[in-house]
């Protein structure tokens, strides 16, 4: 299994959720947050008195999947958050050595993308 985290911009992120939605790709999680550094965008980067930096308006998303999804998930990540210019995100993969789905206890990836295994 791998957690996949893609910081990417806030308006690009209904494609890329849509994108995975359509591929039976159900659970995720969306956080809003702050960018600095090279990632931000400069026509849309925004001065923050608090921070003192710039910070860009983008969300994290991460998606646990299968070891065979990774790779779909990554595409469909890409394909929908690319607008082409400077500042449209980054991809981390990190390995996932256990889950536990706390209702159940089930443990594994077998409660992973419900939604996935159906199609």
């Amino acid at each position: 299994m791998n957690e996949i985290k893609a910081f990417i911009r806030k308006r690009k992120a209904e494609e890329v959720i849509d994108g995975l939605e359509a591929e039976g790709f159900c659970c995720m999680t969306i956080i809003d947050v702050m960018g600095l550094g090279r990632m931000s965008d400069p026509e849309k980067a925004q001065l923050s008195i608090s921070i003192a930096e710039r910070f860009s308006d983008i969300v994290k998303l991460v998606v646990v999947c299968t070891q065979n999804d990774t790779e779909e998930v990554l595409e469909i990540i890409q394909n929908h958050a690319r607008s082409g210019q400077p500042g449209d995100g980054i991809i981390y993969v990190t390995p996932v050595s256990k889950t536990i789905h706390i209702r159940s206890g089930k443990t594994g990836g077998s409660f992973l993308q419900s939604e996935r295994t159906s199609n």
